[in-house]
């Protein structure tokens, strides 16, 4: 029987705030995998954070690169409009590590753009993952992606791609172990032909209505999706 990876997108974000310890618990109790970012601030600490700046969530216009963890460690997180900033904060990465270790939930960790600007960051990463199992990394940059390769060359690395990109490129990064795709690009043609290329193959921007959902390719190893209870049940996966 083919297996489907379901991850949830940033935790359990349809129900709970994005990348906070409420999100992540409430997709652990889904029996699902958990797809995360993380970033790295100015004297080293790896947070689980989307955003460069902390504007949307925080309120403080800053970049999280440039600041030292002091200036985010008692900061409060929220969505304005829809919740005023609530008692979340931003969690430590170690920490989620371990508890997902301890728990057993698969990790997928995407890597932002904080990283790429720090001299030490990639080797921070690397150190932290040392011991964990069912984890691969992901990226919109290739080059994040080679170096942790070097670094940890046991560990998946995955391409995010969100536009129509070329495959004859592709092919000059053999340190790309995956490709997630955004829902826009998923195909039946383009699917076999990254199979062909021997790339474990997520599609990612899943809410249900899509072909992947309703007849999956059997070269499909996951999708990451805001509704993961939904998306299990239309899948129909075994507990």
């Amino acid at each position: 029987m083919q297996t489907i990876e379901i991850y949830s997108h940033r935790g359990a974000s349809s129900s709970a705030l994005e990348n906070t310890w409420t999100a992540f618990r409430r997709a652990c109790e889904l029996d699902v995998g958990i797809e995360l970012d993380v970033q790295i601030t100015k004297d080293g600490v790896v947070l689980v954070f989307h955003d460069d700046n902390l504007k949307r969530l925080g309120g403080k216009n800053l970049n999280i690169a440039d600041i030292d963890y002091e200036k985010v460690k008692d900061l409060k997180i929220g969505k304005r409009g829809r919740r005023k900033f609530s008692d979340d904060r931003i969690p430590l990465a170690y920490e989620v590590f371990h508890w997902a270790k301890e728990k057993k939930v698969p990790l997928n960790i995407e890597i932002k753009e904080s990283f790429a600007v720090h001299p030490e960051g990639p080797e921070i990463l690397a150190a932290m993952l040392e011991g964990l199992k069912d984890i691969h990394l992901s990226s919109f940059n290739s080059g994040l992606l080679k170096e942790m390769k070097r670094l940890k060359p046991d560990i998946e690395t995955a391409l995010v791609v969100k536009r129509n990109f070329s495959l004859m490129l592709l092919k000059q990064l053999p340190w790309i172990d995956g490709i997630h795709l955004h829902k826009r690009l998923y195909s039946e043609n383009l699917i076999a032909k990254l199979k062909d290329m021997e790339k474990t193959i997520r599609v990612y921007g899943i809410v249900g209505t899509e072909q992947a959902v309703k007849q999956p390719s059997q070269y499909l190893s996951g999708v990451i999706t805001d509704y993961p209870a939904k998306i299990k049940e239309k899948m129909r996966l075994p507990e």
